[in-house]
């Protein structure tokens, strides 16, 4: 299978029910994977609005709010969400498209290095480098979005890896535990 078809399935062993973005050449694959998939993609007119739609549906759902952007100027435009999820403490996930990486005829033409760029604002950022390592990666920033103190996570998705046939197989579904108080200590406190 194309890797962008086991990237939208990955989502899906995640629970994803609706991505937030902008569609663009960079993404075209993923798109097209999701086209095949029950996850709905709410279109919005700016990526920070995607951006700032997955934070507050991590902030009303404690599940990870996913957002979609192009390359360069696209993911540039999620860094005050990314910036808002992790310093709230709001699960949420970003995929952002990127040139091809093995060959590039195109040059730097808005080529923005978005994983050195996303360090500070986020608690886990990578790039898709192999289509193998896709449900391990998703898995991953899913996890680290939702547990412990929730926040910001950014995954990047090169057009050519995108397109790359793989045979990885999905990672179990994880279920994450919040600690929570027993309900005698709750009776007790309202006592």
């Amino acid at each position: 299978m194309k890797a962008s078809d086991l990237f939208v399935k990955a989502l899906e062993a995640e629970g994803v029910e609706y991505i937030f973005g902008i569609p663009g050449e960079e993404n075209l694959d993923f798109l097209d994977s999701l086209r095949n998939s029950k996850i709905r993609l709410i279109l919005t007119r700016h990526e920070q609005a995607a951006g700032f739609m997955a934070a507050t549906y991590g902030r009303l759902t404690g599940r990870a709010g996913v957002c979609l952007s192009t390359l360069g100027p696209g993911a540039t435009n999620f860094v005050t969400a990314a910036a808002y999820g992790q310093l709230g403490a709001l699960p949420m996930l970003m995929i952002t498209g990127q040139k091809p990486i093995k060959t590039s005829k195109q040059g730097k033409f808005q080529i923005v290095d978005v994983v050195e760029m996303m360090k500070p604002l986020t608690k886990y950022t990578q790039q898709i480098v192999g289509g193998d390592n896709i449900p391990s990666r998703v898995h991953e920033a899913f996890r680290l979005a939702e547990e412990e103190r929730p926040g910001a996570t950014h995954l990047e998705l090169p057009e050519d890896i995108a397109r790359d046939e793989t045979d990885a197989d999905l990672l179990p579904k994880r279920h994450v535990r919040r600690p929570i108080a027993e309900q005698k200590s709750i009776h007790q406190a309202v006592e």
